[in-house]
């Protein structure tokens, strides 16, 4: 699987609006510019929903029950392959030992994904799912003839499927991207997990991934470089040089050859494999 360096892009979209940036430095402007312009581009692949995008993950419905959380009356958990609920705050403990917890049947545990769930490394990108095939009882990488789940209800925190629901579930989704900056790194600043800076030594955007880095990006292991499948790249290179185009520089002809080369990745991805576009990014 290729990839691309984000700062590749960003000077590939310099030279096609005149700029060369090896002979001149880039204006702050047109890196902000380049950002909004990714930005967008990146949310928009999300929703046309390729597959090279997404993954499939097991999901539980509700957090490892945890000995060092104080837990109110009415919380659930989950905990030895089962679901509880907290029914006597004044007797936690572990779930199936202590009196305080009641076993949950199914039928009784609302099925409810969140995009970000805090006991999942990834979160989901509400715009990146298809909800005719989100979520399974059995892997659809191995089986690819499984019926998906129905989904209820779509809202602003996740996705509600139709109960009883198995206890666990395979979802098929794109993960939420990291916000492509083009911030360059300061030896001298200090910055905590999730902060996301460009280094043009290596025409790589990294993130944190964790609190008190030790070293720069592109030495220590806790920045980790954010790239882009390479068949992306020649369409957000387009957006890029649009915004930094006037309109008698060829702006809008630019952004007519940047949709033209979204809809050739969707006849590719999509029409390739015997998809057919439907409204709304659904897939059939």
């Amino acid at each position: 699987m290729k990839e691309t360096k984000f700062g590749v892009i960003l000077e590939n979209a310099c030279r096609l609006a005149g700029r060369d940036p090896s002979c001149s430095v880039i204006p702050a402007s047109w890196t902000v510019l380049a950002e909004m312009a990714i930005g967008a581009g990146i949310r928009n692949l999300a929703a046309e929903k390729f597959p090279m995008m997404q993954r499939i993950e097991l999901r539980r419905f509700r957090p490892d029950w945890n000995n060092a959380v104080t837990y109110q009356e009415g919380q659930e958990v989950w905990h030895n392959e089962r679901y509880w609920r907290l029914t006597d705050a004044n007797s936690p403990g572990e779930p199936g030992v202590a009196d305080g917890w009641r076993l949950l049947e199914m039928n009784e545990v609302v099925p409810f994904v969140n995009w970000e769930q805090p006991w999942e490394n990834t979160v989901i990108d509400s715009a990146g799912i298809d909800t005719t095939r989100f979520a399974y009882e059995k892997d659809p990488k191995y089986f690819p003839d499984a019926t998906p789940l129905r989904v209820v209800r779509v809202t602003d925190l996740g996705v509600m499927l139709e109960t009883p629901a198995p206890k666990e579930v395979y979802c098929r989704f794109i993960p939420e991207y990291p916000v492509v900056s083009f911030s360059a790194y300061d030896n001298q600043s200090s910055y905590s997990a999730g902060a996301v800076v460009y280094l043009a030594s290596t025409k790589d955007v990294y993130q944190l991934l964790q609190d008190e880095p030790e070293g720069a990006p592109g030495v220590d292991p806790k920045w980790q470089p954010i790239r882009i499948r390479e068949e992306f790249a020649p369409y957000l290179t387009r957006l890029a040089a649009c915004e930094f185009l006037t309109e008698d520089q060829g702006k809008y002809q630019t952004r007519s050859a940047a949709d033209a080369e979204c809809e050739r990745l969707c006849e590719r991805y999509h029409e390739g494999i015997g998809e057919r576009r439907m409204p709304r990014g659904r897939f059939v």
